[in-house]
């Protein structure tokens, strides 16, 4: 009797630590990135330019829960149609925390992101108004699709997006780099507080989305092609606005 008591406890034991066991996937990816970007309080022109995109990431996947972070750098020359000149460098981590939910198909997951975006701007023909720059935090509902295909399911697809509706931001002022709470004299911390706006719904947004292709490899890592899109308004004391592009070759490293 106490040999099948074991036997039933063991099984158990074993269904629940195979339930909750997670996939960890370690990711790196890079490759052209499109840009543009307007900033009203030093022009109202739009500023394009094309480079290299980079992103590190990580992946921790289980049955109901997918948790992603994403580390994006990029530099970017940019010209307006007169062809002045501006260095755009954006870089983000990007969070997102999807769930399973027994309302929606099998292949959809529904949760939340949140995005910690840097964007900094050296006009080239500015001599007392550089750098510019926005920084924002802001979160907001996500959604995740993923399909297996091929013969031997070989093929993975997927897509996410997300739009964020509150947060908050900090960002240069309309007149010089630094926020105008900064150039009065009081302690550091009062002007960074001072200096901070809350991030709107429909005011500011921040929205994006990833399309994503991926083989299998026997030993269970993935390489494939994705694109990634991100759009920004924001207003504080005065409006900017971005949009990037990223086509990438991405690998999947199994932990």
């Amino acid at each position: 009797m106490r040999k099948y008591v074991f036997v039933v406890l063991f099984t158990l034991v074993q269904t629940v630590v195979i339930g909750q066991e997670k996939q960890r996937t370690l990711l790196w990816n890079a490759g052209p990135q499109n840009a543009w970007e307007r900033d009203f309080a030093y022009s109202p022109l739009v500023y394009r330019g094309g480079s290299t995109g980079f992103s590190f990431g990580f992946i921790s996947a289980s049955e109901k829960k997918i948790d992603e972070v994403y580390m994006h750098y990029a530099r970017i020359p940019m010209e307006n149609e007169f062809g002045a000149g501006m260095i755009g460098t954006q870089a983000s981590i990007m969070t997102y925390t999807f769930y399973k939910a027994s309302w929606l198909p099998s292949k959809w997951m529904i949760g939340w992101s949140n995005n910690n975006a840097l964007s900094l701007r050296n006009f080239q023909d500015s001599q007392n108004f550089n750098p510019r720059f926005d920084f924002h935090t802001s979160f907001g509902p996500a959604i995740r699709y993923e399909s297996v295909f091929g013969k031997n399911e070989q093929w993975r697809y997927s897509f996410q997006g997300h739009w964020q509706v509150i947060g908050f931001l900090f960002s240069a002022s309309y007149v010089t780099s630094p926020p105008d709470a900064f150039l009065h004299e009081q302690p550091t911390f009062n002007a960074f507080l001072q200096s901070i706006r809350f991030f709107q719904p429909f005011q500011q947004q921040d929205l994006g989305m990833i399309n994503q292709v991926f083989y299998k490899l026997t030993n269970g890592n993935e390489f494939g092609l994705g694109y990634r899109f991100n759009f920004s308004n924001l207003v504080n004391e005065q409006r900017s606005q971005r949009a990037a592009g990223h086509y990438f070759i991405q690998f999947n490293f199994q932990l």
